[in-house]
């Protein structure tokens, strides 16, 4: 499939306020389409994130047929799972997860998606939002990515009390650079650049296990390299949501995607686009993203005044 597309500024009002986001679907909506949830990184919104993944994810709408939508954080950021989160979002206790819930049935209504099939995707703080719904309402998602996030350790863990003694398994892919200088791929402490902690978070490996122990796997993760600088690793056992975690070498703070972004965030790749990964590992029907493209300029960072940039210069520094 291949079909053009239609960009719409969408508002719903959970808990009575007014959230936005930006929806991408095609121009003529199969009845009963998929829906991918997309949670951008802090200090960005819909729009910028858009271009901040080089748009590979209206791509995947394009060839899938799947409705796309951007959720646009309160203030710029999403009310995650981290204790040390202290974002406005956090001190005014937005319900991000009840935003999600409604985005699902505006777009039941409206879009005709299927809510047997959602899936949703996050980068740094918007991974740690998805984190949050996997654990606070699994029962929305059909599967789950992030990409720059891993589980917080138990004392960062805004949810640590609580939860269900046997959870609902939600597959997830988990996308990770080594040089990630915000995230660390080893696990400690995650920060802007040594300062602003946000709390202990798992290595990339520990917080994989983790979510394959949630699932019910007992088996030792199988490996595989599809490039000399990535290495898969696929807990899957018979009758088991699967995880896979992509370790990317010497890879940033960034989502894959066939760009330059600001050297700040660590280096780039053209290994493979994680769009084009997390499409085909949620089963929307589109091949696995070897795509390579030529580099762009480097996007440039945000005004200092924190207005956004005109869209060919979007870019926020996300943690």
């Amino acid at each position: 499939m291949n079909t053009c597309l239609t960009v719409s500024r969408e508002s719903i009002e959970p808990q009575g306020r007014e959230r936005t986001l930006t929806v991408v679907a095609p121009s003529h909506v199969e009845e009963n389409a998929p829906l991918v949830l997309l949670f951008h990184g802090s200090q960005q919104n819909s729009r910028v994130f858009r271009k901040f993944t080089a748009g590979t994810f209206d791509d995947v709408a394009a060839r899938t047929g799947t409705v796309m939508a951007y959720l646009d954080g309160f203030e710029r950021h999403f009310n995650d799972s981290r204790v040390r989160a202290d974002f406005r979002s956090r001190e005014l206790g937005i319900d991000d997860v009840a935003f999600a819930a409604a985005t699902i049935r505006r777009l039941r209504q409206t879009h005709g998606i299927d809510p047997a099939r959602v899936f949703a995707v996050g980068y740094s703080n918007g991974g740690h939002m998805v984190l949050r719904l996997i654990h606070e309402a699994p029962k929305l998602l059909s599967g789950a990515a992030t990409i720059a996030a891993t589980q917080p350790t138990p004392e960062n863990f805004l949810l640590a009390d609580g939860l269900p003694t046997i959870p609902k398994p939600v597959r997830l892919l988990a996308i990770h650079g080594t040089a990630d200088p915000l995230a660390p791929y080893d696990g400690g402490q995650a920060s802007l650049w040594g300062k602003q902690s946000r709390g202990a978070v798992l290595s990339a490996p520990e917080s994989a296990g983790y979510f394959a122990e949630r699932n019910g796997t007992s088996t030792a993760p199988s490996e595989t390299r599809p490039h000399r600088d990535v290495v898969v690793s696929e807990w899957s056992e018979r009758g088991k949501e699967p995880v896979h975690l992509w370790t990317v070498h010497g890879m940033g703070h960034v989502v894959p995607a066939p760009h330059d972004v600001v050297a700040s965030l660590g280096p780039g790749t053209r290994a493979f686009v994680a769009a084009d990964v997390i499409a085909d590992f949620f089963g929307l029907g589109t091949r696995v993203g070897t795509r390579r493209a030529s580099g762009t300029e480097p996007l440039s960072a945000p005004d200092s005044t924190g207005v956004e940039p005109a869209l060919p210069r979007a870019q926020s520094v996300p943690h």
